[in-house]
């Protein structure tokens, strides 16, 4: 992941495209036995930042994106967003509707659906029980049905009411069950096998009963009933239409007593709301919903077959456990009853489309001189940096207006009301130096080069004791960086305090008498901050109230500082953590800070946990990262093994025990082992081994491990210590967080959101925010109770295909026809994993077939096939290289795609697999898992077909709703993203990703990145906005007339040197294609790395997609809001928060959330809105894609005893500059 999300990186990783695991990346997952390998396989980016639902993990630690949301995920394991741990399976033993429906409607006698939680009623109407199906499941180990005889799963007939319940699961995993309908006639026999269609899409049987009969029966007899369902002439399945008989429902039901119809039918298991629904033109009145979220798209059927008030049973959810079902039916319905993925039509589709969509939008260029320019044939214009219109001055907006569009609702946000009716009138800041006094002992190795904060804290600390007379009793907080503030002026300005002894400093006396550490602090008034102007900034947003906000965070933040371990806004507790691998734990905290609200002063606190190394011997921490049977190998460790080492090791402080001393940050690691580094001791040439020997009585088990430098990096001035004689010093980060430590933490962290409100409350009571003695000397209170705020819920766009549109009420969808499919004519397979060449045909035949359905037209349906087995030993580039030189003579016309087929879920291949595709062969790839391809789901096929078919240039699906000025202007949608390094990277640079849309319907992007010095902008940007421009005209032949310009992961404190540096390269871009070109731009700011959470007053579910907040907790001067683009599937949802920097469109509020969160629905890997808008989410997938382009060449240069290493960054090859290769 990146330093940004996951929610959050892991930032080299394309997870989704890769495993088909992320939640952002596919369709959601069928089967339990997926959802329990899936543990283990996530998407690093919205898991984490995209922090969508994993979000109580600090993402930021560990450059992970929503990973919740997914990425989330996340991320919070977020991104990113969307790492759905529990998959979104239909099958026993989990929670919601999770399993066979059954039990028939008249039976007064018997009892039906029991054993775990079952549905236990002994009333026709099952209105009295509502302790049913919950959160384990609508199990289905029968009682009686009608006097003793029970159930016959085996479907016999019979006068005993025998009744076949055995519900199927289809090829997909999507369990539907057969529901036991009773129905007139004497014995009332009823198979009601659902059946799987070919595809795996089986929602609800057909009843076809004649009059009082079954299937093509007749009344009287044994009227076998038979529900069988059917498969449509395409395929799909989508629900049953009733063919019932005299007086019957809508699946033939007996009388009128629960006929379906549309006047009060009975809808079973999609309910919702309790509203009146306009359903295809008619009313359905009585109509009330259950359970399993708005899923007013799908119902029993449509024939007006029947009378009678209908109930909807809802069926829980796909979540944990289910809320309470209402009215009669009642029972327990979802929780997570809006979680319901089956959508059924709701509209027209938009048929095939071609073209960019703007053919009839806007005018072409006919000046010959205007069509060199916009063609690129005129070349580059020289810009001149002076130039007046890139001089222009470029101010943040205001916010216009608020939106008022959707539905409202009351919520409740981690915020709580701070109160400064007591304050001072001023806070003085004074500036502090800490700087070390001459050390006697300790001279000869010489010093590190600056105080670590930890060490600066202490020794402001031991001077406020020490000197505690010099304050005159004034209350006095500090940052443990540069500033202390004072609620009153102290009696002096300027004053050093000299010999502070910090108190866990004391080595062991020696000789020269020197038998402690010493410090000075000089200390400098600053200035008076008027607590006033928080006053004056309501009214006028140009006043300047950092000052005084940076101060208020100090003290609130005091007190945590001084009790629990402090990482800059957040304080953690190390008691009580739970045990990760190789030498790590997650320690449990809270994050906190104080910020404007609308017109009023809030602190935000969030529930957080981050991962530390385990205080006790380094070795504990060493092994797990080098091979354990290499430590005793005389060849020692390899060059890959030490840079891995080094990385880690760096700035660790460890403490010796071989001798009684203070902690040393590590600054490196030797070239050799122990026993090869050689030092000079009085004169006698030995090995560090010897001397340790001699001067300590010490062997060492490791000798052919390197040494640790916790002395100067000078060579001639380390000072080497063996790594089995360091100890880890207590509270610190970790930096390498492996695959199986974040399955853990995924684990430990997802939490629904009342629990983590709850959780957070907890914090705040514990922090002691209401006796806290420091916030009481500035005048500071903080209510104990969390605000609630008005939100707004957007209604979604409509998801148009082909052949039919869909209005996914919880961000959600099925496949249908592509509205612009593709041809493969002419690809290839390359196995590298153990699976036999006739599971990989299997698995293709389902592949062609399933993508057949949604127009991606797989003509080659025999590939060409290249197994490892075949050239055993060679590389996985020569096996590519050789596939795409094959593929080149077969006469199918150009290569087109290589799919690998590979094992497991190895790095290192996968970064040769894109590097050699993306940057060396110039041809797309697809990467599966080996078990995937022998399970051959529908599911992974249908994912398969979505990248592919956008791979290739196709589109997926558009949106029938327009996109705000998009739709009805050349409008160019523009993401950016900066990857950084995560810690413990070394030297390697960030990577820039821009990319931009090329159509009217915001279903093409392309992509252009860039590596650069670890810079938070972008350097070459000019350059990359121009080619994208200009690929714009020649995708559309239209000038983009406006420019949404969507920047990711930008701090709040840059938010103006960004918008100035960036909207200059906006303006240099465009003259350096036409010196009169300058469209307006709309500049927005995106971040996930936020800490604001949402939770409903009266029930456990996440916010729904579509969720805006606006007003309450947002600054009523800056032009942002929060909105929810996704639906977490687990775990609190965390929204993305977006601030428009510049606004040159004059776009209203209600505009650019519409059209950012329709931007959410066209993302093109999967069948289900994002976390984030489409372009932000792409330029992750990009920037983190593009860190496998990095060639590492590292040489060894011991001269400081650390690593250095060169990054040669490999372009983009030429072939896919032009295609979504990203997906």
């Amino acid at each position: 992941m990146s330093n940004k999300g996951g929610e959050g990186h892991y930032g080299s990783w394309d997870y989704d495209a890769f495993f088909h695991r992320g939640s952002e990346g596919h369709e959601q997952r069928s089967q339990h036995n997926d959802s329990q390998r899936d543990h283990q396989r996530y998407d690093h980016r919205d898991r984490y930042d995209h922090q969508e639902m994993y979000d109580s993990f600090d993402l930021r630690d560990f450059d992970m994106r929503s990973y919740h949301d997914s990425r989330g995920g996340g991320g919070d394991y977020n991104r990113h967003d969307d790492y759905n741990r529990r998959g979104e399976s239909y099958n026993f033993g989990l929670t919601g509707y999770e399993g066979s429906r059954g039990g028939g409607y008249d039976g007064r006698e018997g009892r039906s659906f029991d054993n775990r939680g079952g549905y236990d009623s002994s009333s026709r109407e099952y209105d009295h029980y509502r302790e049913g199906y919950g959160s384990r499941g609508y199990d289905q180990s029968r009682d009686s049905y009608r006097s003793s005889e029970g159930y016959d799963r085996r479907g016999e007939y019979g006068s005993g009411g025998a009744y076949n319940g055995r519900s199927h699961e289809d090829s997909d995993g999507w369990l539907v069950a057969g529901a036991s309908r009773g129905y007139s006639g004497g014995d009332r026999g009823y198979n009601d096998r659902a059946h799987e269609d070919n595809d795996g899409w089986l929602v609800a049987g057909v009843s076809r009963g004649g009059l009082g009969g079954g299937d093509r029966g007749r009344s009287g007899g044994d009227r076998g009933y038979n529900d069988r369902s059917h498969e449509d002439n395409d395929g799909w399945l989508v629900a049953g239409v009733s063919r019932g008989g005299l007086g019957g429902g809508d699946r033939g039901y007996s009388g009128g007593d629960r006929g379906y119809g549309h006047r009060g039918h009975e809808d079973r298991g999609y309910g919702g709301d309790r509203e009146v629904r306009q359903v295809r033109d008619r009313r359905d009145d009585h109509r009330e919903d259950r359970g399993y979220g708005r899923r007013d798209d799908h119902r029993g059927g449509d024939h007006r077959r029947g009378g009678g008030r209908g109930d909807d049973r809802g069926y829980g959810g796909v979540g944990r456990d289910g809320g309470r079902g209402r009215g009669r039916g009642g029972g327990r319905g979802g929780r997570r009853g809006d979680r319901g993925r089956v959508t059924v039509a709701t509209g027209p589709g938009s048929g095939s489309i071609t073209g960019s969509g703007y053919e009839n939008i806007g005018s072409p260029i006919t000046d010959p001189k205007l069509i060199e320019e916009w063609t690129g044939r005129a070349g580059e214009r020289n810009v001149n940096p002076d130039d007046a219109d890139l001089q222009q001055n470029v101010f943040i907006c205001r916010r216009p207006d608020v939106g008022r569009g959707g539905k409202h609702i009351d919520v409740q946000v981690n915020y709580f009301s701070v109160s400064l009716n007591a304050a001072p009138v001023e806070i003085f800041k004074y500036h502090v130096l800490v700087e070390r006094e001459t050390d006697v002992e300790f001279s000869d190795v010489g010093q590190p080069p600056r105080l670590s904060r930890s060490l600066v804290r202490k020794v402001i600390d031991a001077a406020l004791r020490q000197y505690q007379s010099e304050f005159g009793g004034i209350c006095v907080v500090h940052d443990s960086v540069a500033a202390i503030y004072v609620p009153s002026r102290l009696q002096w300005d300027s004053k050093t305090f000299a010999n502070i002894n910090p108190d866990d400093f004391q080595p062991t006396p020696s000789a020269s008498g020197s038998n402690h550490r010493t410090f000075s602090m000089t200390i400098k008034l600053v200035e008076a901050i008027v607590t006033g102007t928080l006053a004056d900034y309501y009214k006028n947003p140009d006043v300047n109230i950092m000052p005084v906000l940076q101060a208020l965070n100090v003290v609130a933040c005091h007190l945590g500082a001084q009790r629990l371990t402090n990482i800059g806004r957040s304080f953690f507790s190390m008691r009580n953590p739970t045990p990760l691998t190789g030498g790590k734990e997650l320690c449990w905290g809270y994050h906190q800070a104080i910020r404007i609200g609308d017109c009023k002063l809030l602190m935000n606190v969030d529930q957080k946990a981050t991962v530390f190394y385990t205080p006790g011997e380094l070795m504990g921490l060493v092994l797990p990262m080098v091979d354990p049977q290499s430590v005793n190998d005389t060849r020692g460790l390899s060059d890959r093994d030490k840079r891995k080492l080094e990385s880690v090791l760096k700035r660790l402080e460890v403490v010796p025990i071989h001798r009684k001393g203070w902690k040393r940050a590590i600054y490196g690691i030797s070239e050799q082992p122990a026993n090869q580094t050689m030092v000079d001791i009085r004169g006698e040439h030995m090995s560090v081994t010897d001397y340790f020997l001699k001067s300590y009585n010490v062997t060492l088990r490791y000798p052919y491990l390197p040494l640790v430098n916790v002395g100067r990096r000078e060579v001639g001035k380390e000072t080497w210590l063996p790594i089995e004689l360091c100890k880890v010093a207590p509270g610190q980060r970790s930096k390498n967080v492996t695959d199986v430590d974040t399955a853990e933490i995924l684990k430990q962290t997802g939490q629904p959101p009342r629990a983590r409100q709850i959780n957070t409350k907890n914090q705040v009571q514990q922090a002691g925010f209401e006796n806290d003695p420091y916030q009481a000397a500035f005048g500071m209170k903080v209510d104990q109770n969390f605000v609630e705020i008005k939100a707004r819920v957007m209604d979604p766009p409509e998801v148009q295909f082909s052949n039919v549109s869909v209005r996914p009420p919880n961000g959600q969808w099925d496949l249908h026809r592509f509205v612009q499919g593709v041809t493969l004519r002419n690809w290839g397979v390359v196995v590298t994993a153990n699976v036999t060449e006739r599971e990989v045909k299997k698995f293709i035949g389902v592949l062609v077939d399933i993508a057949g359905k949604s127009s991606l037209m797989i003509e080659d349906r025999q590939p060409y096939m290249i197994h490892k087995n075949q050239f055993r030993g060679v590389q996985i580039k020569e096996l590519m290289t050789k596939c795409l030189a094959d593929l080149e003579g077969r006469h199918k016309g150009p290569p087109q795609l290589i799919m690998v087929v590979m094992e497991e879920t190895s790095d290192e291949e996968f970064r040769e697999i894109n590097y050699t595709s993306d940057t060396v062969l110039g041809i797309l790839n697809q990467c599966i898992l080996a078990e995937n391809v022998r399970d051959a789901k529908p599911s992974i096929c249908r994912n398969l077909s979505l990248q592919i078919n956008s791979r290739l240039g196709g589109k997926n699906s558009i949106l029938r709703e327009p996109l705000p000025l998009v739709s009805t202007a050349p409008t160019i949608v523009i993401g950016a993203d900066v990857e950084h390094p995560r810690p413990g990277m070394g030297s390697r640079p960030s990577i820039a990703a821009v990319v931009a849309s090329m159509d009217r319907y915001s279903a093409k992007y392309i992509a252009r990145v860039a590596a650069q010095t670890a810079a938070n902008d972008i350097h070459h940007l000019p350059h990359i906005l121009r080619d994208l421009v200009l690929a714009f005209f020649k995708n559309t032949n239209r000038k983009p007339e406006h420019v949404i310009y969507y920047r990711n992961g930008v701090d709040e404190g840059r938010f103006h040197d960004i918008l100035e540096a960036e909207m200059r390269s906006l303006r240099m871009a465009f003259k350096m294609i036409s010196d009169d070109y300058n469209p307006p731009v709309t500049f927005i700011v995106v971040n996930k790395r936020h800490h604001t959470r949402a939770a409903f007053l009266e029930n456990d579910r996440n916010m729904a997609p579509g969720t805006v907040i606006d007003t309450g907790i947002v600054d009523s001067h800056r032009f942002d809001f929060f909105l929810y683009g996704h639906n977490g599937p687990l775990g609190t949802s965390v929204p993305c928060h977006y601030t428009v920097l510049h606004d040159e469109n004059k776009m209203s509020a209600e505009d650019i959330q519409r059209l950012t969160y329709f931007l959410c629905f066209t993302c093109a890997r999967c069948a289900k809105s994002v976390s984030c808008a489409a372009p932000v989410y792409y330029a992750e997938l990009v920037s983190e894609r593009a860190r496998l382009y990095l060639n590492e060449e590292s040489y060894n240069s011991f001269a400081e005893g650390s690593f250095t290493s060169n990054f040669d960054f490999a372009d983009l090859h030429e072939n896919l500059k032009d295609s979504m290769y990203f997906i």
